[in-house]
């Protein structure tokens, strides 16, 4: 379990996320986090689920060690007698600018598409051509959603749903207080800020999907 902590301590230390910060988002004690970083204490896999939930991390991982760390890893992916069933989303990640668009979904509403890996909770259809050739128009990007309170892995892709509609970009920290600065990828299209006030939802992309 030594290893499991050392290893957890590196990752949020190169994140920037304090033993008090996962503490609160966690509901448990600093005094929790630090015994689980010095080894002293083993994850159970009720705890277990908490951290894969808020953080990404593999669940079997934190109660093995063995494995990849990040649910989103080449472990995740399924076998050949293995589906994974998920809801996607009668909605398009817009890949050019915010579209004055707003939807609620039912799950119960979506049509479901087969995701090659597990713990994703939405597939969604991309839109424009801001996020090409890595995120072409009609691919769809498997999405997880996270905590953004607790942190935010900058310079990787996300999707957001905001007041005005649902964007897909990379996130990068912004100099306005509670702003983050949304990237493209092709160079032609102008990055945006964003108030995380106008956001309802981030969710990290875990997979493109498209057709050759």
């Amino acid at each position: 379990m030594q290893n499991i902590g050392v290893k957890l301590k590196e990752y949020f230390d190169s994140k920037g996320i304090t033993q008090k910060e996962i503490a609160d988002s966690l509901g448990v004690s600093k005094a929790y986090v630090n015994a689980l970083f010095n080894g002293r204490n083993s994850f159970g896999k009720e705890q277990a689920e908490k951290w894969v939930n808020l953080y990404g991390l593999s669940k079997s991982w934190l109660l093995t060690g063995e494995g990849d760390m990040l649910v989103s890893s080449n472990a995740d992916v399924m076998n050949e007698n293995t589906t994974y069933s998920v809801p996607l989303l009668p909605i398009s990640a817009q890949g050019g600018s915010l579209n004055d668009f707003v939807v609620s979904v039912k799950n119960s509403e979506c049509e479901k598409v087969i995701s090659p890996i597990k713990g994703v909770d939405y597939a969604i259809t991309v839109s424009g051509e801001s996020m090409s050739p890595e995120y072409p128009s009609g691919s769809q990007v498997l999405i997880k959603k996270i905590n953004e309170r607790a942190f935010i892995d900058w310079g990787r892709v996300y999707v957001l749903d905001t007041c005005n509609g649902t964007v897909i970009k990379r996130l990068f920290p912004s100099d306005a207080a509670g702003c983050v600065v949304c990237k493209s990828i092709n160079p032609e299209y102008p990055s945006f800020e964003v108030s995380m006030e106008d956001v309802y939802g981030v969710y990290r992309v875990l997979m493109c999907m498209s057709m050759k």
